[in-house]
């Protein structure tokens, strides 16, 4: 890697992020990661230059956090496939070709419906379309680029299957539907509290770090594995499953807050309540989750 070898990276860090106080060993630790990215990406010409500035961008004004969080050697790949650095997206279909076919295969497991949203997902990914530029750029770095891709591959599957759906005369969303012998008390229920239940779960998910909101949509809407997701973020399947079960909490938890506080309900009804409905919390954090902007 080959770079402005006279100004120090902290420097160039400073100058693409200059309102953000800067910890005493930022250069020690700009330079530890410069390394980090060569190891990983060895047959890439990334620039130590452009690469710190992409990380100040994505770190932002809080930089020991952000430092900490940042995703650097998928940051860098993804930045190299923008640049139309030699080997990038080779190496990212080898890094996402996986998570890709898992997501897909969670819709449909044709393979022609695998091939169409690859060939659809690079389009919109690293060439871009009309009026929308490539949408690599937008990946900031905050979770797993093989995560981001493959959220991205599950939301194309599942339009190309509407789609079809469409063209069938069959209800896109027939899968949703509950059996027509569901209990009269929870089909008024979910008549009577639906609305406030998912508005909840929708600002339950929003107050989630990126991070715990990308697992359950990873799990919840793409369908991975804890051992896939496990392989992912470099952990073991116990600390994925420890990981989505606190998120669930959180949700259901920030969610009780909410219903409760709309609707006058004393914690101990939404918890009645909750046992009847909470068995749809996943398809209501899948319908919320399948139509917010990719992590």
């Amino acid at each position: 890697m080959a770079g402005e070898s006279e100004l120090a990276l902290a420097r160039i860090f400073a100058r693409a992020c200059p309102s953000a106080p800067l910890p005493a060993d930022l250069e020690v630790r700009l330079q530890a990661i410069v390394a980090r990215v060569a190891q990983a990406w060895p047959d890439l010409k990334i620039d130590p230059a452009r690469l710190v500035e992409t990380i100040a961008r994505a770190a932002g004004d809080e930089v020991e956090a952000g430092l900490a969080d940042l995703y650097v050697e998928d940051l860098a790949l993804a930045m190299a496939c923008a640049d139309g650095v030699p080997n990038a997206l080779a190496h990212c279909d080898r890094l996402c070709a996986g998570a890709i076919a898992a997501a897909v295969a969670r819709v449909d497991r044709s393979a022609d419906l695998r091939d169409e949203v690859r060939q659809i997902l690079w389009q919109r990914i690293f060439v871009g379309t009309t009026g929308k530029s490539p949408r690599i750029q937008s990946y900031a770095g905050r979770g797993p680029l093989a995560a981001w891709v493959a959220v991205a591959a599950q939301r194309v599957a599942l339009d190309l299957r509407r789609s079809a759906a469409r063209m069938a005369g069959i209800d896109p969303r027939a899968d949703e539907i509950l059996p027509v012998n569901q209990h009269p008390e929870i089909d008024y229920l979910r008549t009577r509290y639906k609305a406030e239940f998912e508005a909840a779960v929708r600002e339950a998910l929003a107050g989630l770090p990126d991070r715990d909101r990308l697992l359950l949509k990873l799990t919840i809407v793409s369908g991975l594995s804890h051992e896939q997701l496990g392989n992912i973020y470099s952990v073991n399947q116990s600390t994925i499953t420890r990981w989505i079960a606190r998120a669930r909490q959180q949700v259901l938890d920030a969610t009780e807050r909410e219903v409760c506080s709309k609707l006058g309900m004393p914690p101990g009804e939404f918890r009645s309540l909750a046992g009847l409905l909470v068995s749809r919390l996943d398809l209501s954090i899948s319908r919320v989750l399948d139509t917010s902007p990719s992590d």
